[in-house]
């Protein structure tokens, strides 16, 4: 690609709110499809780096959103399975476990800071927790048991959504469930299906832009440049369709794939 169409790429794909399909990129810059899949997922890739440096403070919303891996159910009622059953469960539905800051009056916008594991996991918010969140701050969470054990990093505060979103006083997930609609819009709209392969770089993507969705086209272009250059060459998508895949982008034990 010539240095033009790589600047009008990262333009197109900022000014796109909920995100950017390669097939419409390609369309709009006149290239192959596969050019336009591994530039925006280079820029996905460049973004989720950002997360590494992020240290959340004061009231801190957590929760996971399972997504992806929907099947189709049968068409006779006595043929369907109970996918609530561990057996019939589809190994390609993800779980995005968030964490994101809500802003207080003079101290900026919101950090959003994400990662994709198999499912909600004590051990695994316990991890993202230790390494995200600054001492003395507040987390709130949902009734999920994964979350309990937060208790002894933070002072926790919890909601049970299945009797209320809000406790009488003020205790809520909403700043968090308000990025997983945004994943939801982006899924729908947008993409129409996360793989699970990439599905972490996806979420980091998102959480970007819903980070930065009231700034400025012309800042966010900058930021966009400044990941693009200050990122080495890619391990994961040098030489991608010449057979060089990336492992699954799960996270597992606190240790995300790409330093396996």
């Amino acid at each position: 690609m010539s240095f033009r169409d790589i600047l009008m790429g990262l333009w197109l794909s900022v000014n796109s709110v909920k995100g950017k399909s390669a097939l419409q990129l390609s369309r709009e810059l006149g290239c192959q499809y596969k050019t336009a899949w591994v530039f925006l997922m280079k820029m996905r890739e460049a973004i989720a780096t950002r997360r590494e440096d992020i240290v959340l403070e004061g009231e801190i919303h957590i929760d996971g959103k399972y997504a992806g891996g929907k099947i189709k159910p049968k068409n006779r009622k006595e043929d369907r399975e109970d996918r609530r059953k561990k057996k019939y469960q589809n190994l390609k539905r993800l779980t995005i476990l968030a964490m994101r800051e809500k802003t207080l009056l003079g101290r900026g916008r919101e950090r959003t800071v994400t990662r994709v594991i198999r499912t909600e996991d004590s051990n695994e918010a316990w991890e993202f927790a230790k390494k995200h969140v600054k001492k003395g701050s507040t987390i709130h969470a949902d009734e999920h048991f994964s979350y309990d054990d937060l208790a002894g990093l933070q002072e926790l505060k919890r909601v049970n959504h299945s009797k209320e979103y809000e406790t009488e006083d003020g205790i809520n997930t909403n700043h968090v469930e308000s990025f997983f609609s945004r994943v939801q819009r982006a899924y729908v709209g947008i993409h129409h299906r996360f793989s699970v392969k990439y599905f972490d770089w996806y979420a980091a993507e998102i959480a970007w832009r819903e980070d930065n969705r009231r700034v400025d086209n012309g800042t966010q272009m900058w930021g966009m440049v400044h990941f693009a250059l200050s990122r080495e060459t890619s391990r994961n998508l040098c030489g991608y369709w010449e057979g060089n895949k990336p492992p699954d982008l799960v996270w597992a034990n606190g240790v995300s794939p790409e330093d396996d």
